[in-house]
């Protein structure tokens, strides 16, 4: 039953995102909060990904679409942080 709400959850996510109008001050914004984490700091070393980080739209554009007020809880920020993880393998 989780499952199917966890998934439900997550397609509303991506079409929401979509719809959302994401500004370059949005994603500076989510960008500078989300460099004082461990796992996006490894990112930021490695130049293939900080290459698609801060020139690649589609991964901006899922980096803008976090609510930093969200991010303090621990589920929202393990969602968004494969989402990270997914675009940055697909887009790599």
């Amino acid at each position: 039953m989780q499952s199917i709400i966890e998934l439900i959850s997550n397609i509303s996510t991506i079409i929401f995102s979509f719809l959302k109008e994401i500004t370059e001050e949005e994603i500076e914004k989510n960008i500078a909060y989300i460099k004082r984490e461990e796992w996006f700091q490894a990112y930021l070393k490695d130049d293939k990904y900080n290459e698609l980080i801060f020139n690649n739209i589609k991964v901006r554009h899922i980096i803008g679409t976090f609510n930093i007020k969200k991010m303090s809880r621990s589920r929202y920020h393990r969602k968004h942080q494969k989402r990270i993880e997914r675009a940055m393998v697909k887009y790599s």
